[in-house]
């Protein structure tokens, strides 16, 4: 074999090692980059909603990386149940209206 495709073959075998080391590499700092910003979500509403509670805040620290996102995903899933409370309650307004518009116009119309 040529030197020249032995040294073709050591440089796409490098490359190919490489590129997958970086490709595993990457995901992890991904991984670990989402765990760090569900962390600080975490911190940031008890700071913001629970008055910074330090018993809280410790308690945050000492919680693994999956009890974490257990948190943040249900806290997603909380938000979005009070926006659709808070729709239902403006069309329950907006027909409570209605009705008493009906209502009273019905009334005046008896009189």
């Amino acid at each position: 074999m040529k030197s020249s495709t032995k040294v073709t073959v050591g440089l796409s075998i490098a490359a190919v090692a490489g590129i997958a080391t970086t490709v595993l590499v990457s995901e992890k700092v991904i991984r670990k980059a989402l765990e760090i910003s569900n962390r600080r979500k975490v911190k940031n509403f008890i700071k913001v909603k629970l008055k910074g509670n330090e018993k809280l805040l410790d308690i945050v620290d000492h919680l693994d990386d999956k009890e974490i996102e257990t948190l943040v995903s249900a806290g997603k899933k909380m938000s979005q149940g009070f926006e659709r409370v808070s729709s239902y309650g403006e069309t329950v307004a907006d027909a409570t209206h209605d009705t008493k518009e009906k209502v009273t116009n019905f009334v005046e119309s008896l009189f």
